[in-house]
Formats: C-alpha cells, structure tokens, sequence
C-alpha cells in the first residue's frame, strides 16, 4: 500500500466517530473533487486525500476550535474568535502533517484554505475549495452553485472569483461578516483575471525616442 493510501485509510476511519452527515458532505465533496481532477489533469490520490482531510474538524464545537487551534500553534484573528468554525481547515492541516505523517505541502495547502481561499494557491486547493462549495446538496439549495460548477471545468480561476462574488453577496444579505483573508484573496485573484499576461511589457518612454512627446 502507498503512503497516499495508507494515510487516506487512516483518516477515512476518523469518520467512524464523527457525524453520519458529516461523512456524508465528505464523501459528495470527494466525488465532485475527482471530476475536476479529471478535467486538470491532477492526480486522483492527492485529491482524494485532501478532499477527505478539509472536514476532518469540521463538527468540532467552539471551543474545542479555540483550543485546538492554540495547541497546533495556529494563528487566531479576532474575526475567527467570533466564528471559531473558520478554524477547522488550519487546525485539520497540522493534525493530518503531524499525526497521519502527510507531507505533499499542496495538499495539506488545499485543507487549509478551502474555507476562505488565499492569494496564492496551488491546482489542488483551488479543486478543493470549489468541490465543497458546489457539492450537489448545496447545489440544490442555491441553483447559482450549478453554474459555477459547469464554469469550474473549463475555468478555475473565474470560477473561484464567481464564488467570490457569490460569497459577498449572501454575506450582505445574511447580515454575516466578511472575513479580512478572504477578502485580500479575493483582491488578489481580481489583479490576476485582469492582467493580460499576453501583452507585452510598457517600458517608461525615452525622450531620445523621436516619437517621444512630453506631458503638458
């Protein structure tokens, strides 16, 4: 058996003692997170072990956030105290490194940030973030989720920037706060989808130049 798979055994059986409902939204992300690796190319294993280890703390109370979080050495924002579920994603990555021996820094990654994203993510924490957000319950709940979804396989960034969008508006509607990193991911991946990479670079005009004209 590889490490992959004898990791992802071990926190598959986690699952035994937390809830059936819980295991259940695991189980729907991790099918919809196999799509999306099929369509970019990712391997399956890592996927599937990430997609396993995002809800690992999940169910966990406020508390037991709180303390966890200031055991494993993770930073706590008084924006996460007033929503300690924020926490499970950061508090789930040093467990699966320190106790289930994962090392592939990408995955562990995905874990991490699939609550809030981040300015700068890998492949597979981009798959892992949109797979929770659009799995077919919430897809049902919330129809949109379904566009994104078709969007997600032909374009991962604008994906994430549409859930962005989504996000900010059921944030307004609910009255719910908007957490500071989502928001300066949010800005980062708007910089990213509005620079055409494909341009070449402007250099500062030279007054030798004899189209050189200056400023009035």
């Amino acid at each position: 058996m590889s490490d992959i798979a004898a990791q992802l055994a071990a926190v598959q059986a986690e699952y035994t003692r937390l809830p059936d409902g819980l295991r259940r939204h695991v189980e729907r992300v991790a099918a919809e997170a196999r799509d999306l690796a099929a369509c970019w190319d990712l391997d399956p294993a890592r996927v599937e072990l990430a997609a396993w280890g995002h809800d690992l703390f999940r169910a966990h109370p406020p508390a037991e956030q709180l303390r966890l979080a200031a055991e494993c050495g993770v930073p706590v924002t008084e924006t996460d105290r007033l929503e300690p579920v924020l926490l499970h994603g950061p508090i789930a990555a040093v467990v699966l490194r320190e106790r289930f021996g994962v090392t592939d820094d990408e995955a562990l990654t995905a874990v991490r940030d699939h609550t809030l994203g981040a300015a700068d993510m890998p492949l597979i924490a981009k798959v892992i973030l949109l797979a929770d957000k659009f799995e077919p319950r919430k897809r049902k709940r919330d129809p949109l989720l379904g566009a994104i979804r078709r969007l997600a396989r032909r374009d991962l960034d604008t994906a994430l920037l549409c859930w962005a969008d989504w996000k900010w508006v059921e944030e307004r509607t609910h009255g719910w706060p908007s957490h500071p990193a989502h928001w300066h991911a949010r800005r980062r991946w708007v910089e990213e989808h509005h620079l055409d990479r494909a341009m070449p670079p402007i250099l500062p005009l030279d007054p030798a130049d004899p189209d050189f004209a200056p400023a009035e």
